[in-house]
């Protein structure tokens, strides 16, 4: 689902053409910043809107004609994203270290959408971010599979040949 395109969409009469400046507005400023924009959602009256990014989350509010306020969370820091529905709306909050963002009055199909956009965005992250297979094993293990390794040699299961190739892989030379 385009959440941007649904955020619009439910903006209301009268209220589209503004929302959907605002939310260029982010786009072009995160654009500049290096972020892309992946999903948005707004309370229904458009004075908070929820921005996901691929590197963080910001909880946008409109407090007056020239006063906003801004919450910045970093995807890394999220803890938990959490929905209570009231029939067709819900309560977005996304809990991190030192920082709580909510949102009221989101409908429900498009929270349900951000918060299994976020959750996917932080797996995603966190695999990019994980160390690879022989990076993250530590000496004791590889110790361990050579000498795994020396018994099959000594078996006759491996040649002399496969079993040098094997544990130059291991130790990565």
């Amino acid at each position: 689902m385009d959440t941007i395109a649904e955020t619009i969409k439910f903006a209301g009469f009268g209220k589209k053409k503004a929302m959907a400046k605002q939310i260029q507005m982010f786009d072009d400023r995160l654009t500049e910043q290096g972020e892309a924009l992946l999903a948005v959602c707004a309370s229904v009256k458009g004075t908070k809107q929820l921005y996901v990014t691929d590197q963080r989350i910001l909880l946008h509010e409109i407090k007056g004609i020239v006063s906003n306020d801004e919450t910045s969370i970093p995807l890394s820091s999220i803890s938990s994203i959490n929905i209570s529905n009231k029939l067709v709306y819900s309560k977005i909050e996304i809990v991190s270290t030192g920082n709580i963002a909510i949102i009221d009055d989101v409908p429900a199909h498009i929270a349900l959408e951000i918060k299994s956009g976020i959750e996917n965005l932080k797996i995603m992250t966190k695999n990019a971010s994980a160390p690879s297979s022989k990076e993250g094993k530590d000496m004791y293990d590889i110790g361990d599979e050579i000498r795994e390794l020396k018994d099959l040699l000594d078996d006759g299961i491996l040649t002399q040949e496969e079993f040098d190739a094997k544990k130059k892989q291991l130790l990565g030379i």
